[in-house]
């Protein structure tokens, strides 16, 4: 097996195996890795070590380039990865070094998620719960991290009310409208229901069954 690399574009190293293109890697990486000097393996088993030495740093710079867009996930970084073409023997060893270095840590994703919709969405608990759980974060790290957050859901209800659904609780359609867009940011009936009489009893004929 003959190796072969050539400088590319910002920093990187385009490596390839008997002529053929296989990894791309960053120039600090490559330079100073030993198979940088070597030309040629025979021994099968150091075959297998090179493809993973080199493989997995090529899956590790993919996942810098995707989290340089966006905090991900443990669980979505792995998608996106294999999605692009990287084995997942690759994508394992490379998510392991990311979370080593603190590239990627699901309880502090899942924290910054949680206090995004809050403060953004003004989800609920159930809310949240459903979209970290949508992130792949395992409910494990869900349960802690909930469990920190101090939530008022009726007030904060009656603080969408009074903001951003003032304007649909004129009407029964609005009304329902209102209880409809509540209940997908996952608040439940009875809160919803709490809020609404503490907001205005004249609307509870407009939302009954």
């Amino acid at each position: 097996m003959e190796i072969s690399y050539s400088q590319g574009k910002q920093n990187k190293i385009h490596v390839s195996v008997d002529g053929e293109y296989m990894f791309t890697v960053d120039a600090e990486y490559w330079y100073t890795c030993p198979y940088c000097r070597v030309k040629e393996i025979t021994d099968s088993a150091e075959c297998d070590k090179f493809f993973t030495e080199i493989g997995s740093r090529y899956a590790f710079i993919s996942g810098l380039r995707f989290l340089s867009y966006s905090d991900n996930s443990r669980k979505e970084l792995k998608l996106k990865l294999l999605n692009k073409g990287h084995k997942p023997q690759y994508v394992e060893r490379a998510l392991d070094n990311l979370e080593e270095y603190g590239y990627i840590n699901d309880v502090r994703f899942a924290r910054n998620k949680a206090d995004f919709l809050i403060r953004r969405k003004h989800m609920s608990k159930n809310g949240i719960k459903s979209e970290l759980l949508r992130h792949g974060v395992s409910s494990d790290i869900i349960g802690e991290v909930l469990e920190e957050l101090e939530l008022d859901p009726v007030e904060d209800i009656a603080a969408l009310l009074s903001t951003k659904y003032k304007r649909y609780l004129n009407d029964e359609k609005g009304i329902r409208k209102t209880v409809a867009g509540l209940q997908r940011l996952g608040y439940g009936w009875s809160d919803i229901k709490t809020a609404l009489d503490r907001y205005s009893p004249d609307t509870e004929d407009n939302y009954c069954d």
